[in-house]
């Protein structure tokens, strides 16, 4: 029930501002060409309708040769950084921080 097709194109819409947006390789994660794309951490959640773009996303990061991390917290669903009194907040704020320290020394 979550994200049916109406309100998930309801919200990409608004997301990007308009039907052309929904074109802009900067709108969505993958199937765009990534050129020039820097250093990419890339969070998903473990049983997220939507994951696959973000899995697309970094693969194809990787091919290009960018610098990716990405990880996929076990037992997450969409939206879990909405819910701070999860334990996979705080896991993945750590992850965020690290990947910021990382990428601040280089």
């Amino acid at each position: 029930m979550t994200h049916a097709p109406l309100a998930l194109d309801a919200a990409n819409h608004n997301y990007v501002g308009s039907r052309l947006g929904l074109d802009d390789r900067l709108g969505f994660p993958g199937g765009h060409d990534i050129y020039g794309f820097p250093s990419t951490l890339v969070i998903n959640a473990e049983h997220d309708n939507m994951r696959a773009s973000g899995d697309l996303f970094a693969a194809e990061l990787i091919r290009s040769g960018v610098d990716v991390q990405h990880h996929v917290l076990p037992g997450t669903h969409h939206a879990f950084l909405n819910r701070p009194e999860r334990e996979a907040l705080t896991t993945a704020t750590t992850l965020i921080a690290a990947w910021m320290r990382a990428v601040m020394e280089h």
